[in-house]
């Protein structure tokens, strides 16, 4: 086998290695709903480290709460208090439904899907 041939073959297995990555990334997308690589806009981060946000959860095990959630990608921009951990804290300001979030002086208790919370950041994505 020659050196062309090599190089043809060794193209040939790269291409079907994508796009058998890209099928297994379309069907667990399609089957879970989530994306498998899923960028994170940098100028949205950046508006968001801006912000006044606070996020307070209720749980023993905030690491695997918050992975799931929408915008688990961003959080590192946020403030998280623990109301499990220091529940004086979140006593003193009336909240008693997990999550709650504090955004610009908003409070909004639930979930928030990523349009909604560039919508109360006032973020654009």
């Amino acid at each position: 086998m020659n050196r062309a041939h090599k190089v043809l073959l060794t193209l040939g297995i790269a291409i079907v290695l994508v796009l058998v990555f890209y099928a297994i990334a379309s069907t667990i997308t399609r089957i879970t709903g989530y994306v498998v690589a899923e960028p994170i806009n940098d100028d949205f981060a950046a508006c968001l480290e801006e912000q006044d946000i606070m996020l307070y959860i209720y749980t023993d095990d905030s690491a695997n709460l918050l992975k799931n959630n929408d915008i688990a990608g961003y959080l590192k921009n946020i403030k998280i208090m623990n109301c499990k951990r220091n529940p004086e804290a979140c006593e003193e300001l009336g909240i008693v439904n997990y999550p709650t979030w504090l955004i610009n002086n908003q409070i909004i208790a639930g979930d928030l899907s990523l349009d909604d919370f560039s919508e109360y950041s006032e973020c654009e994505l």
